[in-house]
Formats: structure tokens, C-alpha cells, sequence
């Protein structure tokens, strides 16, 4: 352990040693063509200008005139056009650089600007630009910034998932697990700062789980610590969004992709967008089968009570599961014109599962004499089909960052699953007792999520920026579960009203914001405040009703301070309140027996979370590279968490609660840099101390620790077209707290569900991910993408969990250790009259120049 901590504390402080020396630089500079690079294919580039020509006097458009783009450095046209009849331009497949743009037309003085573009404002509005007689020289307009694998900021993380080598042929699950902060467990819960955040797709809530979004169709990933008021107020460490591709790039272009990995594993798909004049037609499909193995232990000493024996449980489980998603995605931007556009897009996943599961279970008596076994085989049949459609509307001003937005999304699902349990008893001999016991199960559900919510913004006196808006969520959820017992006696299944169950649920969210930034000088400040509503009401169909919570509003304030020093140094701090409120599978008191030994219940009168966020930060920046530094405080108020309390003498019955307190502060570290010419390193360490107590069932459980969790990401560019990325992970021993995506409601939704608990710790794991590519061919358009995760075998789960009245050693692995081979292929051509003919020079679009290259 102490190794560890020197090796790694060893590489961060050298990085910071290293690059605290660099030479200063006050702007960002667009990385040049060298020859260490050489194997980079050749992109186009997306910048866009656009604006609208008016008369000065009259107000009226100016049609026809003649917009060019130079190049500063040398005066050569890059591009231009003739306004349209109702005096729009617009420049696109603009590369990084500075550029001169010229405005003329017969009766009006010219007008010259100063432009400079380095992609991280992809398209900028000029504005109504205003032609009139001896008028000065407009004031330059810049755009400021750079893309790169990993943007980081103060308030936002950009993780650019097309750099990301190891999760090639994945899923989300495997593109968050190289995001630093994030730390991802063996089912695919999410936690950030050692906290559950929310997580959004397309920036909006969905019924979709991380293994179901193939990586090859996420364009970026977007984590926002500690979120302000603009955001919905739901998650305890901020959020995490999910960008999927959608091209933007004028003509056309695509990437086709395929990969094969051990164990029968294998991908393909690809995606394609044509943009020409008004619309921006796109379109991807991705198709996934990872089939898995799983293997665990259960080792549990139960103490008893009241005079009762000591006794031991053994459990041991093998599973295999046999998963395949499809996902598909289509959509169109049709822009009115260059301030008015229109989006609508459709996507749909089909997933279809078979699960099988063999689990063992040895009893034995205080003197460790095994009494009895029992064996038990699980299989399950499991489809989802899965729909989104969001429609959106986006009117920009000619006022820069003025901006009005209007959004729609609807997302169903509809499920069903068919599966079977086989139960036979054995004597400690392991010879069968009677015959075996044969149950089955049939569910079926479905959910419908809808958001509505329009956003407004707008410029206050010269820097200040007002934010508003309004959104509501709506959610529709219901589930049926139908259990059948073998009758050995009648060769009949007869209906369990035990076992079985239905129920429904309705959700529903009324929020509204406004949030206000300035700045005074160096000094800038945002202070925002949002309001929601939540209303949820449950059923459960001739056996209970909960009625409508009250619904009170609650207030979530939030404040930003920020001051910029000298030599591209910056502080700030945050504060910020959220909420994270019990789901349905934690509220409705449902007991799931498909583990016999090891039971589960929800609780409705579970409350909601509140948490307050309190953050301090530090950003340094060199010429190659930056450095953020944070210390956190979380305070929480009825944490929700879970106790496993003894019910006879070999089961364990866990149930959600709501914790007294809970604290949790630290500090995180994330570096990025380039080493040498070639190679980019990023480190990020988050240290943090957790505490938390608990009353539950006359006990009083205080479960706190230390723990700290450390993350490597290494890109080289090798000769020859070879690229090597290194990612590698440490998470220290921390006490057990629940994450996002948890808990499976009745009838299963898996099998070696990992606990969670106030009462355990979870033991330490390391692992590395490498993954090498190669690019050839025309443009280095074709790359091979070699991937072997979890190189030493090192990832498990182990809980290990100590009370009065039972101790329990829970261990869990899955198969994580998996070869990979991807091919990508990227096609396409850059043009901005892909479908037209050309025109003479008095067409009122007609490019000048010849902007088109091919990819």
C-alpha cells in the first residue's frame, strides 16, 4: 500500500514540478503540422460564420453583396459568398486560424473584421452588420479555445470520446471508466467524489442503462461537479451527461466500424450525416453482443441470539450472460435560416438477454459440520425495446448571446422477461432429497419519460448574462410479476400470490430558474436559484395506494465566485443545493425472495436526500498543459442507505433507510499535460474522508474512513502510424455507500447483485486497460484498434461487513480481462453544394473559392 502511495504521489508531483517551469503564454495556440505527428488523419474542420447585411438607415436587408474570407497571414482567399435576397451569408468548413473577412458592395464603405477560430466555439453569429457611409472599421470578433481529448475547466469536464482507444467496440460503461472522477463498479453504478450523480443522455433523463449505449455512438462526455441552478437539481455529485454523435460537417461523411473480442464477443455499425443548404440529414446503428461470465463467493458467520447456535453459510455462484443491443439513431436539422433551426431525432434500442445462473449454498453448524445444501438454477429470458424522440427549436438574436431554445423529448419502454428457478435440496452427503422444486416467472413493464421545458437567454448591460427557464418531467412507470409453483402431486403450476406482484407509479417535476452572471473586472460572479416541484404517487393493485405526496415546493440556490489572477491563473468558489430522491424499487414494499438466503424490501416511507455542496477550486494553465486542484464539502441529510438485518437463522433481510448524517470532504487533483512531443498524460487523485450514522432497529451504526482513488491516462504517438493509450485505476479500501443504478426491482433484473450498506467496507482493486492503434491508408482514414482490458486480472468486488450479530465476507467477479480488435474506416467529402450545380456568378450562394476537400 505504501508503494502505491509513493508511485503514484511520485508521477503527479513530478508532472506539476515539470510544467510549473514551462513558459508562460497568454492565448491558447492552435497546434501546428510537425513531423512527430505525421499519422493524425486530415479532418474537416467545422467552424462556422454567419450574420445578416442591413442598411443602416433603412433597416432593410442588403441582398447580393459580396462576403470573402482571407487569410491574415498571407491575404490568400479561403472562401465567400453573395448575400441572399434577405441579406444572410454563411462561411462554413472554416479551419483553425486567423482570418480577415471583407464586406463589400456598390454605395456602402466596406467593412473588414478580424476573425479567429480554434474550434472550441463551433459556430458564432456576427450579428446584423449594419453597411453605411463613413463608418469606422467594425471591431474585431474572436473565438477563443481548442478541442482536445479532454477539455477541463473549472465548471465543466469535457471527455472527447473518439480519443478514448480503450472503450473502441464498448459501452458507456467502459468510455466513463476512462473519465476521471468517475469511478464505475462491476454493475455499471456510477459514482463521482464517491457520490451518485445523475445522468442524462443528450442532456435529458432516460430509462436506458450504461451497458445499453454502444461508445461508438457517444460523441463526448460532459461531467459538471457541482451544477448550478440552470441544471436539474437531482443527483448528490453533480452530473454527468452523455453526448451522442450528431455530425455537423457541410457535404458528407461517415465512419464505418467492426471488432471481434474473445469469448464470443463482437460489434459493428457506423453512422452517416449529409449536410447541404437547409439540412443536416444524419444517421447511426450499432449492434453489440458481449456475452460474460460472472463467478462469486458468500461467506457469512451467523452469530444467533438468545441463546441460539452459531452457524455458517457458504454460497458460491457461476453465471454467464448472453446479452445483444441493437441501437439505432436518426434525426434532421432543418435550418429556417441562419438564426431559426429546427431539430427532430428518433433513436431505438432493442436489447434481447439470456441469463443463467448456478448457485450452491452450503449450510453447516457451529462445529462447521455441514447439515445441508441446496443447489439452485437460474435461467432468464429478458427483451426491451426502447424509443426516444426529441424535437427542438433554437432561435438566436442578432444581440450576441441572446438565445432562445425550446425542447421536447418523449422516451417509452416496454419489457418482458420469462424465467425459471430450479431448486434442489441435498443431504450433507450432497445426495438429492425429494424431487426438485420448480417455479417460474413472467414480467412484464413499461415506462414512459416526457420533458418539456424552454430556456431563455439574454445580455445584461455589457457583461452581465440572465438565464431562465421553466421544464417539466413526466414519468409513467408499470410492472407486472406473475410467480408459478410446480404442483409435483397434479403436474400443475399453481399461481403464488405470495411471490407475485404488480404495481405502477407516477412521477412528476415542475421546475423553473433564473440565474444571473457578471463580472467586474477580474472578478466575476453568478448567483441562480431554482424551484421544484415533485409529486409521486404509487399502486399497488388491490393491496395498497399511496397517495400524492404533498407537493411543496423545494428552493435549490445556488452561488458561483470567481477571480482570474495573473499568468492564466484562476480561483473560484461554489456552492450549490441538491436532491436525490428514493426511487420506485426502493419505496415500494415489495420483498424480492429470489435469493432465498439473502432478501430484499423497500421502504415507503423512505424521504428524500438534501445535500449541500460547498467547492473551492484552482486552475493553473502552462502553454502544454493544466492543472485544477479542488477541495469539496458534502453535507447530507437523510442519506439513503441500506441495513441487512438477520431474520432466522441463515437469511439476511436487507431494506432502505434513511441515514441520520452525513459527511464527506476531500480534495482532487487532475493534471493534464504533454510530457514530450507525442505524449499526453492526464493524472487525476480525489482523497476524501466519509461519515455517516445510523439508527436503525434500536442500533446505532457509525461507518466512517478515509479513502482516496487515483487515475492515469496515457496517449503516445508511436512511429509508423502507431498510437499506444495506458489507462490504470486505484481505488482504495472505502466504506460501503450506494450508487447510482443499483437495486433490481421484483422478479430480478440480474443476477450477483452487489450490496450496499452502511454496515461494510469494500476492499481496494487496481486495474489496466491498454489498447494500441494503427492508421493507414488514403488520409489515414483506416485505423485497427487493438484492446486488452483489465491486463492483470485484478478487478473484483469484495464487501466485507462485520455486526454483533453476523459477519459476512462477500466477494464478486466478472469476466473483466477481454481482448479486442476494432476496424474503423471514416469516409466523406467536404462540400457546401453537394447536390447543387454550380451557378454562374450572379447566384446568390454561390461559394468563392473552392473550399471543398475530400476526407
Amino acid at each position: 500500500m505504501k508503494k502505491s502511495y509513493a508511485v503514484l504521489a511520485g508521477i503527479f508531483l513530478w508532472q506539476l514540478h515539470t510544467y510549473a517551469q514551462a513558459p508562460e503564454t497568454g492565448k491558447t495556440r492552435t497546434p501546428q503540422p510537425t513531423q512527430d505527428r505525421p499519422n493524425r488523419p486530415v479532418m474537416p474542420m467545422p467552424g462556422r460564420l454567419y450574420g445578416k447585411l442591413l442598411d443602416a438607415q433603412t433597416g432593410k436587408p442588403v441582398p447580393y453583396a459580396s462576403v470573402t474570407l482571407l487569410k491574415q497571414r498571407d491575404s490568400s482567399l479561403v472562401t465567400g459568398m453573395l448575400t441572399k435576397a434577405n441579406g444572410d451569408f454563411s462561411l462554413e468548413g472554416l479551419a483553425f486560424g486567423t482570418y480577415i473577412m471583407r464586406i463589400n458592395f456598390m454605395g456602402y464603405n466596406s467593412v473588414q473584421k478580424k476573425v479567429t477560430i480554434t474550434g472550441q466555439s463551433i459556430e458564432q453569429d456576427l450579428g446584423n452588420i449594419k453597411l453605411q457611409q463613413n463608418v469606422k472599421l467594425l471591431q474585431g470578433v474572436e473565438v477563443t479555445g481548442q478541442k482536445s481529448a479532454f477539455t477541463m475547466g473549472i465548471d465543466k469536464k469535457i471527455f472527447n470520446v473518439d480519443r478514448n482507444l480503450t472503450s473502441a467496440g464498448g459501452t458507456a460503461t467502459d468510455v466513463l471508466k476512462s473519465v476521471p472522477s468517475v469511478n464505475v463498479d462491476l454493475d455499471g453504478n456510477v459514482t463521482v467524489r464517491n457520490a451518485a450523480p445523475t445522468i442524462f443522455v443528450d442532456g435529458k433523463p432516460s430509462t436506458l442503462t450504461l451497458d445499453q449505449i454502444p461508445a461508438d455512438a457517444i460523441e463526448s462526455v460532459e461531467l459538471v461537479t457541482n451544477p448550478s441552478a440552470k441544471y436539474d437539481a437531482e443527483g448528490m455529485s453533480g452530473i454527468l451527461n452523455i453526448v451522442l454523435k450528431k455530425n455537423r460537417k457541410a457535404g458528407f461523411n461517415g465512419v464505418v466500424q467492426a471488432g471481434i473480442g474473445n469469448n464470443n464477443k463482437y460489434n459493428g455499425g457506423g453512422n452517416i450525416s449529409i449536410r447541404q443548404g437547409k439540412f443536416n440529414v444524419f444517421a447511426n446503428y450499432n449492434i453489440n453482443a458481449n456475452q460474460s461470465w460472472g463467478e462469486g463467493t458468500t461467506n457469512r458467520s451467523n452469530f444467533g441470539g438468545k441463546g441460539a447456535d452459531t452457524s455458517y453459510l457458504l454460497q458460491q455462484s457461476n453465471s454467464e450472460s448472453k446479452p445483444l443491443f441493437q441501437f439505432g439513431r436518426f434525426g434532421v436539422d432543418y435550418t429556417i435560416d441562419n438564426r431559426n433551426t429546427i431539430s427532430l431525432s428518433q433513436n431505438i434500442v432493442a436489447g434481447d438477454f439470456k441469463n443463467t445462473e448456478d448457485l450452491l449454498s452450503t449450510f453447516s453448524n457451529k462445529a462447521h459440520r455441514i447439515t445441508r445444501l441446496s443447489d439452485r438454477a437460474t435461467t432468464n429470458d429478458f427483451n426491451f425495446r426502447n424509443y426516444t424522440t426529441q424535437l427542438g427549436f433554437r432561435h438566436t438574436f442578432a444581440k450576441p448571446e441572446r438565445e432562445w431554445t425550446a425542447d421536447i423529448n418523449y422516451n417509452t419502454t416496454n419489457s418482458g422477461r420469462d424465467g425459471s428457478y430450479v431448486t434442489q435440496a441435498k443431504n450433507a452427503a450432497g445426495q438429492a432429497l425429494g424431487q426438485s422444486l420448480l417455479q417460474q416467472n413472467t414480467s412484464a413493464g413499461s415506462t414512459t419519460f416526457v420533458t418539456v421545458q424552454t430556456d431563455y437567454t439574454t445580455p445584461i448591460g455589457k457583461k452581465g448574462k440572465l438565464e431562465t427557464g421553466v421544464k417539466t418531467t413526466l414519468r409513467r412507470f408499470s410492472s407486472s410479476y406473475d410467480v408459478y409453483d410446480k404442483d409435483t402431486l397434479s403436474n400443475h403450476f399453481i399461481y403464488n400470490n405470495q411471490l407475485s406482484n404488480n404495481y405502477k407509479y407516477n412521477e412528476e417535476i415542475y421546475a423553473g430558474y433564473a440565474n444571473f452572471a457578471n463580472t467586474m473586472g477580474n472578478f466575476g460572479y453568478q448567483a441562480g436559484l431554482r424551484i421544484e416541484q415533485y409529486v409521486y404517487a404509487g399502486e399497488i393493485p388491490g393491496k395498497a395506494t399511496y397517495k400524492p405526496t404533498k407537493a411543496t415546493p423545494g428552493f435549490f440556490p445556488s452561488l458561483f465566485l470567481s477571480q482570474k489572477l495573473k499568468k492564466d491563473q484562476e480561483l473560484q468558489l461554489n456552492y450549490s443545493r441538491r436532491v436525490n430522491r428514493p426511487n420506485f424499487f426502493q419505496l415500494i414494499p415489495y420483498r424480492d425472495y429470489s435469493d432465498p438466503q439473502n432478501q430484499r424490501e423497500g421502504n415507503p416511507n423512505l424521504k428524500p436526500e438534501y445535500t449541500n455542496s460547498l467547492e473551492f477550486s484552482y486552475v493553473k494553465n502552462w502553454k502544454t498543459s493544466n492543472l485544477l486542484a479542488s477541495v469539496y464539502f458534502r453535507n447530507t441529510n437523510n442519506m439513503i442507505s441500506t441495513i441487512s438485518t438477520p431474520i432466522g437463522a441463515d437469511t439476511l433481510l436487507t431494506q432502505f433507510i434513511n441515514a441520520n448524517r452525513s459527511n464527506s470532504y476531500g480534495a482532487e487533483l487532475t493534471m493534464k499535460n504533454q510530457v514530450l512531443k507525442g505524449w499526453d498524460l492526464t493524472t487525476n487523485v480525489n482523497l476524501y474522508q466519509t461519515d455517516m450514522k445510523v439508527n436503525a432497529n434500536g442500533e446505532t451504526f457509525d461507518n466512517n474512513g478515509f479513502s482516496w482513488m487515483a487515475k492515469i491516462i496515457s496517449e503516445t504517438k508511436l512511429p509508423a502510424g502507431f498510437t499506444l493509450q495506458v489507462n490504470a485505476t486505484y481505488q482504495a479500501p472505502t466504506i460501503a455507500l450506494p450508487a447510482s443504478g443499483g437495486g433490481r426491482g421484483p422478479g430480478g433484473g440480474g443476477f450477483m447483485m452487489i450490496p450496499t450498506s452502511a454496515q461494510g467496507t469494500i476492499k481496494g482493486f487496481s486495474t489496466v486497460d491498454m489498447a494500441v492503434r494503427k492508421d493507414f491508408g488514403k488520409k489515414k482514414a483506416t485505423s485497427l484498434t487493438l484492446s486488452l482490458s483489465d491486463v492483470f486480472n485484478t478487478r473484483e468486488y469484495e464487501l466485507n461487513q462485520a455486526t454483533p450479530a453476523f459477519a459476512q465476507d462477500y466477494v464478486r467477479k466478472r469476466e473483466s480481462r477481454i481482448v479486442k480488435l476494432n476496424f474503423s474506416y471514416r469516409f466523406g467529402k467536404f462540400d457546401t453544394a453537394l447536390f447543387k450545380k454550380k451557378k454562374a456568378s450572379g447566384g446568390n450562394d454561390q461559394p468563392m473559392g473552392d473550399p471543398m476537400q475530400s476526407f
